[in-house]
């Protein structure tokens, strides 16, 4: 059984006799506890019923007395025996239900003997009440008639209480002696379970104990390095400490073998160790070999980095000025396109002065006539007409300087527009040659961008390759320091195996 399961079990077990024993002594107390309290309480209840009869049983006696000392009053007589007659009947209630309560016994005899007795003494009072009327209610003769009728049922009922009263002690006892025995079996019973509890406990101990006291011995035995040590476990056990032995021999088998396959690969460990040694000195020495090699290298490509960047920068220049001067030449044909259109624009202007010239001219020559015409009708007019003559020379005079100033303006317009034409076919073929210096400083420019994109191109390929053999140069110092670290590792490993057969030396095996 697992430990998990026997150590509740155990306990359960233990705590199970403990409180059954427990348990047994308090149900014991308590039925003790029950007769007692019912017996007892019956027995009062009876007591009081006995006491309530007997004192019942007085007043009739007493009623009687008074019926004979008070008898010659009729009114008296009637009060008297009439209450005589009531303690009677209470008196046989009482009784009854005594009788009634009681068990069968000596006790319900009394009762039943002593109502037998209180009844025939009823008749001989009735007797004595007949011989008292009779004798002119005299006294001396109703008494002598009943004297020591009461005795008996007195006596009945006094013996019947005590009776009572010593029944009830005896059950009061009986209980008593029944709870002190509920009260020492329940506390035997208790040291039974606790001592069954405890050699349970002892032979339980001993179960787990003795398996930890083997699993130590194998723990001492390995940590002292005896690997031959036998571990004896129990056949047929499955709990938690038959499991550990399992699990210690296994541990102790399986390092046994580890022990043995270290003890026979450390010798191999040793030598290969010492050839590692001698081939990373070789390798160290060819490294570093190499390593000065790539060094020289990166020292010339660092160099030649160097140039080509420098290339690349003045190509990066040349094309930042070749595009200026593009863009200067395109703006420079712009303003020539602009300047050929406002030539165009002024030789269209000057036709149209021409034109309105033209027409001054020709208001200046029809103004002449009308002023010649005006002067002939002012001469036909005579003295009437002297003053029209006037305006009309006057503007004859206007109209032929008119036409003088046209005609001289109209040939330095003419002269205007044909340097005008003149102007605006060379600025025409200005515009064409500067078009052409746009296209060719365009190219060049295209020629220059793709030198200088070239150039950067090569400049960030020799840079790769210096950053390439900067980094092997690197990786091939970091190798030889690696490799004469390896080197001495080899060594140190070489040491290392030795201690290892020593150490594993220490272990001894089957």
């Amino acid at each position: 059984m697992k430990l998990t399961l026997k150590i509740p079990l155990a306990f359960a077990a233990a705590l199970l006799l403990m409180f059954a024993g427990a348990f047994y002594g308090i149900y014991s107390l308590n039925q003790s506890l029950n007769v007692y309290g019912t017996t007892v309480q019956n027995s009062a209840a009876n007591e009081r019923a006995v006491t309530a009869t007997l004192l019942a049983f007085k007043v009739q006696v007493q009623e009687w007395k008074d019926t004979l000392l008070r008898g010659k009053d009729p009114a008296m007589l009637d009060k008297h025996w009439s209450a005589f007659e009531a303690r009677e009947r209470e008196v046989d209630t009482l009784a009854g239900q005594l009788k009634s309560s009681l068990p069968e016994g000596e006790s319900r005899d009394l009762i039943d003997r002593f109502a037998s007795a209180h009844t025939a003494m009823g008749q001989g009072y009735r007797t004595g009440l007949a011989a008292f009327k009779a004798a002119g209610f005299e006294p001396s003769a109703g008494d002598q008639a009943v004297a020591g009728a009461d005795r008996a049922p007195a006596a009945l009922l006094d013996e019947a209480a005590h009776k009572i009263a010593a029944q009830s002690a005896e059950v009061s006892a009986q209980a008593a002696q029944q709870a002190h025995q509920a009260t020492l079996l329940s506390a035997v019973l208790m040291v039974a379970a606790l001592a069954a509890s405890m050699t349970g406990a002892w032979f339980f101990s001993r179960t787990v104990t003795k398996p930890l006291a083997r699993a130590l011995e194998c723990t001492q035995a390995v940590a002292q390095g005896d690997l031959a040590f036998e571990v004896r476990t129990q056949a047929g056990a499955r709990d938690e400490t038959a499991l550990l032995l399992d699990a210690l021999k296994s541990m102790q088998s399986s390092l046994a073998g580890v022990v043995s396959q270290v003890r026979s690969h450390a010798q191999g460990v040793a030598s290969a160790s010492d050839e590692i040694a001698a081939g990373n000195l070789g390798l160290s020495a060819r490294t570093e070999d190499q390593a000065a090699s790539l060094e020289e290298t990166a020292a010339s490509m660092e160099e030649l980095t160097a140039t080509v960047r420098q290339n690349a920068q003045n190509a990066k220049q040349a094309a930042q000025l070749a595009g200026d001067a593009a863009g200067t030449a395109a703006r420079g044909k712009d303003l020539m396109s602009e300047v050929v259109e406002t030539m165009r624009g002024i030789a269209s202007s000057s036709g149209e002065i021409v034109d309105i010239i033209a027409v001054i001219d020709s208001i200046a020559f029809q103004t002449n006539i009308l002023a010649l015409n005006a002067a002939v009708e002012a001469a036909r007019a005579g003295e009437e007409g002297r003053g029209f003559a006037v305006v009309a020379s006057e503007v004859r005079t206007l109209a032929q300087r008119s036409g003088a100033a046209a005609k001289e303006i109209k040939a330095l317009i003419e002269a205007s527009a044909q340097r005008i034409d003149a102007g605006s076919a060379l600025v025409n073929d200005a515009g064409n040659v500067i078009g052409e210096m746009v296209d060719a400083v365009q190219r060049v420019t295209v020629i220059v961008d793709e030198i200088s994109t070239a150039s950067q191109e090569q400049s960030t390929g020799i840079e790769q390759v210096n950053v390439a053999v900067t980094q092997m140069d690197e990786v091939t110092q970091h190798n030889a320091a690696l490799v004469e670290e390896a080197s001495a590792a080899a060594h140190a490993l070489a040491e290392q195996a030795a201690e290892l057969r020593e150490a594993v030396g220490v272990f001894r095996l089957a």
